[in-house]
């Protein structure tokens, strides 16, 4: 014997239905029965799309997330007047269920050139550098002053010493820029990851205020037609009540 589910499974899987939206063929979970899609979506889906909704319908998960997409940027431009692609990008993220943050996003993969940039500007800023530098000067100006008496290959003022000076600036300076251009990229890139995060969260967030809403009027609705259901019950027990009591008198 076949359980109800089995037999319900096995109902949708040899009767496929079609999207009453696109016409696409499918069975559940690809195809949704149109009556418990929320009825703002639902609304938002019909007007754009100029049809009429058929709650006794079917509609596919595309549909579906293309209208959730529209009514995400339909409600960014009502609240921030003009969308960036930044924005629109996050809407349809949010609304296929994709991820935010992609890999390898804050640390792509550096060429050659920029890693020798990255390493120079290490070396440069480093406590290392200044000393030897320091001690370089030291020993380049005690040669050729010291022990030489001012007349070694570069005695005072030591014109060759402000050569290599201002070629190691020279060369330096550009460096240095390069790396921190790489890393002005790099935070800039974190900024955006952060501000995708916080307006998906901003985004769920108002979601899940329309659900709740939308939960909580639905309970609403039921408990007013359990009480009507209830006073009408009651009605028909007093009713019969009476009946049942005036032959007896």
């Amino acid at each position: 014997m076949q359980s109800h589910a089995q037999r319900i499974r096995k109902r949708r899987t040899e009767n496929p239905e079609s999207c009453f939206l696109c016409g696409k063929h499918g069975h559940f979970p690809e195809l949704l029965r149109a009556a418990v899609v929320r009825p703002d979506l639902a609304a938002h889906i019909a007007k754009t799309r100029e049809v009429a909704w058929q709650p006794e319908g079917r509609v596919c998960q595309a549909c579906l997330g293309a209208g959730r997409t529209e009514r995400l940027l339909e409600r960014l431009q009502r609240e921030r007047g003009r969308l960036s692609a930044l924005d629109r990008d996050v809407a349809r993220r949010i609304a296929e269920h994709e991820s935010i943050v992609m890999e390898n996003e804050f640390d792509p993969p550096a060429s050659f050139g920029e890693r020798v940039a990255d390493g120079v500007a290490r070396w440069g800023g480093s406590w290392p550098f200044v000393l030897g530098f320091l001690g370089m000067l030291l020993v380049w100006t005690a040669a050729n002053s010291v022990f030489m008496h001012n007349r070694g290959f570069d005695p005072y003022p030591y014109i060759l010493l402000n050569l290599v000076l201002s070629c190691v600036a020279a060369l330096q300076a550009p460096v240095i820029m390069m790396s921190q251009n790489r890393a002005e990229t790099r935070d800039r890139r974190r900024a955006e990851s952060d501000y995708r995060i916080n307006l998906k969260a901003e985004i769920e967030i108002a979601g899940l205020h329309d659900k709740l809403d939308h939960v909580l009027h639905t309970q609403y609705e039921e408990m007013i037609e359990l009480q009507e259901a209830e006073l009408d019950l009651l009605e028909q027990l007093v009713a019969s009540q009476r009946e049942t009591q005036e032959p007896a008198k």
